[in-house]
């Protein structure tokens, strides 16, 4: 039977290094968050973008992919509190997670990484130069009890999620010769 992915993009955060909201920011004349919706499209049967609540409205405007706000009891608790409400609001197997503000990742990294995805295992993680990528990652939804453990004990730290998973690290190597894929733009200097 196949395994099931929601595809969510994770664009909560309030850009303060960046100074606006990333989400918006043009990269080859489309916004970031499009490119992390291009990216996992794919391999996704149901899509979904988590949102800072002032940038809900704007979203809206500009897509027809549901637009999720971090669950009340969880507003504000960064990316966990993101993969929790995918999973409140999603029936797929899997969550799979991308940041807003990676517009060089691409769907052949998201299809190679999704193929790992395997139900004896709760998570998939790229290991990049030998650290983990959370943020770019699949979670089996039988991890939202834990999340949900996490954070009503004050955890907001991906690793701490990680470190109470059965994880699958997968090298980033073969998932994407070209290195560029996995960074991430944090400030106007970066997107320059």
């Amino acid at each position: 039977m196949k395994q099931t992915i929601a595809g969510v993009v994770l664009a909560g955060g309030q850009s303060r290094r960046f100074g606006r909201p990333k989400a918006f920011a043009l990269h080859q004349g489309a916004p970031f968050f499009a490119w992390s919706v291009a990216a996992l499209a794919p391999i996704a049967d149901e899509l979904y973008l988590i949102s800072h609540p002032a940038l809900v409205g704007e979203f809206r405007r500009r897509t027809d992919i549901p637009v999720l706000l971090d669950v009340e009891r969880y507003r504000g608790f960064g990316p966990l509190a993101g993969i929790y409400t995918a999973m409140e609001q999603s029936r797929s197997d899997w969550v799979f997670i991308l940041p807003c503000d990676m517009p060089y990742m691409n769907k052949d990294v998201t299809e190679r990484l999704a193929a790992y995805a395997d139900p004896s295992f709760d998570a998939v993680v790229p290991l990049h130069d030998g650290r983990p990528e959370p943020l770019v990652a699949l979670y089996h939804r039988r991890l939202r009890p834990l999340i949900a453990k996490l954070l009503d004990a004050g955890e907001r730290r991906m690793g701490s999620l990680l470190d109470g998973a059965r994880v699958r690290y997968v090298d980033a190597q073969p998932l994407a010769a070209d290195e560029t894929v996995w960074r991430n733009v944090n400030t106007e200097e970066e997107y320059r």
